[in-house]
């Protein structure tokens, strides 16, 4: 029934096309910056100086997407996006990082409106027995697109001028535009559309809530890991001598997202949700505490591999919990509350994990982290178990 929804498979095919341009965009700013800026310091502040804004718009975006058709939103925010590579083309012209800053912050903003939306969207276009499955396609998706988008950049980044790069995303985000005129999202009762909205609502709700509680909680730790994962590969790279390294690791980790995310359903699709969060929580742990084992090459590359295949489980299970214990009128506050964390989480991450390395080392940094999640994942655990906590794929989602 999944593979029948059409406007599933639009937003699947979309997500494609824009994470492979995302991708070959980031590949095409970090060439650009190489030449202007000697600090990787400096060149991370410029980076982050999409995140700020888009950190700024998720309570509005929140509420536009609970009050507002979510096809007229993804559209906006697909065409607005499409500006973003064109503000590159002067940047290039007159080696203006003030135009890349503008075009990060276009990228950004469309970001706090077009990834909110489509999450908020799925519970609307599929049945509940549907989402488990489908949020693992979608992690899976966003996977390949990242690998595939950042091996065709490099190639390209080698072989053609930036403008031409650029130019590609530009094309890529004007295709996403026209598929989304194709989209059928059943729209927010009306009624719904009428009341008062406020983003506050969603902390309430949070609160009151102590299955969300438990999901960010966990999520949030996950994140403040990703957060530094590339400068951890990069350390990796480094401390074994052998630079093809990153690319074997973001390949091993790339493989267990797939292969995770075809026996996700399989494995967990019966079982209590949130509880199963928890417990992949000891996973992540164990494959921390192998990444401590820093010059050993098959320690690393193991680890990479687990922690993957438990990233393939963690994210599509947590995002089901989020989407069934909220009506529909709740799920774009909540959704854009998410994102906002993940933002100022990865924030967090950028600025500590430099300083903890520096002070810890890589094998030191590992195993703080690692006994971190391990606690976490004790206290969470016993939390859900005490309180009873249960969600189950069959429930269907809050009502409105």
């Amino acid at each position: 029934m999944l593979w029948r929804n059409r406007t599933f498979l639009l937003l699947m095919t979309g997500e494609v096309i824009t994470g492979s341009g995302l991708w070959i965009s980031i590949i095409a700013n970090l060439q650009f910056m190489q030449h202007l800026i000697p600090s990787d310091a400096l060149k991370g502040l410029i980076l982050m100086s999409g995140l700020v804004v888009s950190i700024l718009l998720s309570p509005k975006a929140g509420v536009v997407i609970d009050r507002s058709d979510k096809r007229k939103i993804m559209l906006v925010s697909s065409l607005v996006r499409c500006l973003s590579p064109v503000c590159m083309f002067p940047a290039i012209a007159h080696d203006s990082l003030g135009w890349m800053v503008v075009s990060l912050i276009i990228m950004q903003a469309s970001a706090a409106f077009y990834f909110p939306t489509l999450q908020a969207s799925l519970p609307a276009i599929l049945p509940s027995s549907e989402l488990l499955k489908a949020n693992s396609v979608y992690l899976n998706i966003s996977t390949l697109s990242r690998i595939g988008g950042t091996a065709i950049g490099g190639v390209l980044v080698a072989a053609m001028d930036l403008r031409m790069l650029y130019a590609l995303s530009v094309a890529a985000y004007i295709v996403v535009a026209l598929l989304t005129l194709l989209l059928r999202i059943p729209p927010i009762a009306s009624h719904k559309r009428q009341e008062k909205v406020e983003f506050r609502e969603v902390l309430t709700i949070t609160k009151k809530d102590p299955v969300l509680l438990v999901g960010l909680v966990n999520m949030g730790l996950i994140t403040l890991f990703l957060g530094g994962i590339n400068l951890l590969v990069l350390n990796f790279s480094e401390i074994q001598r052998t630079p093809e390294m990153m690319g074997w690791i973001y390949g091993v980790e790339g493989t267990g997202i797939l292969v995770g995310g075809l026996l996700a359903k399989r494995w967990i699709g019966g079982r209590n949700l949130i509880v199963s969060s928890t417990v992949l929580l000891f996973f992540f742990a164990l494959a921390q505490y192998g990444m401590s084992f820093a010059e050993s090459r098959i320690m690393v590359l193991g680890s990479f591999a687990l922690f993957g295949m438990t990233v393939a489980f963690f994210f599509p299970v947590t995002t089901t919990v989020f989407q069934k214990r909220l009506a529909e009128h709740q799920q774009g506050r909540f959704f854009s509350f998410r994102s906002m964390l993940d933002r100022g989480v990865f924030l967090i991450a950028l600025g500590t994990t430099g300083l903890c390395l520096d002070l810890l080392g890589i094998s030191g940094y590992m195993l703080v982290i690692a006994t971190a999640t391990l606690l976490t994942a004790v206290i969470t655990l016993s939390y859900s178990i005490k309180s009873r906590l249960d969600v189950r794929e069959t429930d269907e989602p809050a009502a409105a």
